[in-house]
């Protein structure tokens, strides 16, 4: 599992290196990664142009700086020399005595580094697991009515932000035409490997030992996304042939293998002639993320869709809605049409960002600081208390 990262911003170097030694040398060196800055400059540097951390923990001079840049995208906590907290912060954070032992100062980090570590769906308290009993696994499926709407984009900086956030994430791509294929992996020997995984999938079946399926030979770790994948494959016609209990063994398969806290699966578009992947997913899954547009057409098709689904299938018609996030890309600032369903809220502007329209470095995708901050506001919305005991090597960096 990868451990939790979180940003130390102060300027008092003095300060900085015991609490460095001390994670290095303690229980905490297999939970946590450190990076740290002494200079404010370095410090805003980072949070503007890397890639966003789950806590950022530092002293007033330089929180204050880093206030100023905007709204923080990623909450803190003040190392406070004063009783109360500053009336000039805002909201999104807490507070806690810069100078007190070593031991009882990392508890209050880690305290704020895994409060968010449960995935419910905010606003109606449904978890996100209990659509698929996958053991701790939430599946999130990420579904569009539209062609080249960004869905492949947000799914793919979904499952990266979750895996920022130090959760375990598998990135499934249920597409017909696998859009991930354009991001290798930096994984070498793996090509073919997801054929034979279908080939597996259905001689269980076919051998009625279908409950589940060891698919993590199969696994690889997607160096891009930091978390891990499938090969992709062009054979399109036996991913079209996929079933619905075929989608169902593979997420039964990924889920019980306790490995994972997260399955972000990235659908076909929601319409066309085999919708059984889809048909899974937008069963099974915790939370279903719907890519709109602001444009007429968009909000028509997103409207038709969902009036369909309900109609045809009665067991999406008590949880679908309730399951459903929906969020408006390439957003420029006002949003202009109304959904297309009284009972449909946007939950997520994602920013449009105009570079992507002459893009010839597909990775740079996965690398915008702008969407990748909305994109994290979005995955904390899907956040609730809790710890999942992340473990991993430490790695404590100090930036003067």
């Amino acid at each position: 599992m990868l451990p939790v990262r979180f940003v130390m911003a102060v300027q008092d170097a003095r300060y900085v290196e015991p609490l460095l030694n001390y994670v290095n040398g303690s229980s905490y060196g297999s939970s946590m990664q450190v990076t740290a800055f002494t200079r404010p400059d370095a410090f805003l540097q980072y949070m503007q142009s890397g890639e966003l951390p789950a806590l950022v923990v530092g002293d007033a001079e330089m929180l204050m700086a880093w206030f100023r840049l905007g709204e923080p995208p990623v909450p803190w906590l003040l190392l406070n020399e004063g009783a109360e907290l500053p009336a000039a912060c805002p909201a999104g954070g807490s507070h806690t005595a810069k100078y007190q032992p070593l031991p009882r100062l990392l508890e209050a980090i880690s305290a704020c580094c895994h409060e968010s570590r449960i995935l419910t769906v905010s606003g109606n308290g449904n978890s996100i697991g209990t659509g698929l009993q996958t053991g701790m696994a939430a599946v999130i499926g990420v579904v569009s009515p539209l062609s080249g709407c960004g869905k492949s984009t947000l799914a793919m900086n979904m499952a990266k932000q979750f895996a920022v956030l130090g959760l375990r994430v598998f990135y499934l791509n249920l597409e017909s035409v696998n859009s991930s294929v354009q991001f290798p992996s930096g994984c070498d020997g793996m090509e073919g490997s997801f054929s034979r995984l279908l080939y597996d999938i259905k001689a269980a079946q076919e051998g009625g030992s279908e409950n589940v399926l060891q698919v993590m030979p199969y696994r690889l770790r997607h160096q891009g996304l930091k978390c891990d994948t499938f090969e992709p494959s062009l054979h399109v016609k036996e991913i079209m042939e996929m079933t619905r209990s075929d989608t169902e063994l593979l997420l039964r398969s990924l889920g019980s293998t306790g490995q994972y806290d997260v399955i972000v699966v990235d659908t076909d578009g929601a319409s066309g002639v085999r919708e059984e992947r889809l048909q899974a997913v937008l069963e099974h899954a915790g939370a279903l993320i719907w890519v709109l547009l602001d444009d007429p057409i968009s909000m028509f098709k997103s409207g038709i869709r969902i009036d369909q689904l309900l109609q045809q299938d009665e067991s999406f018609s008590g949880g679908l809605m309730k399951r459903s996030r929906f969020v408006v890309n390439r957003y420029t600032g006002q949003l202009v049409n109304r959904p297309p369903r009284k009972d449909i809220l946007i939950d997520c502007m994602l920013p449009y960002i105009p570079s992507w329209k002459q893009l010839q470095q597909q990775e740079l995708l996965l690398m915008s600081p702008i969407y990748q901050r909305e994109v994290l506001k979005l995955c904390r919305q899907l956040l609730g208390g809790g710890d999942s005991g992340l473990s991993d090597v430490n790695r404590g960096e100090l930036y003067a």
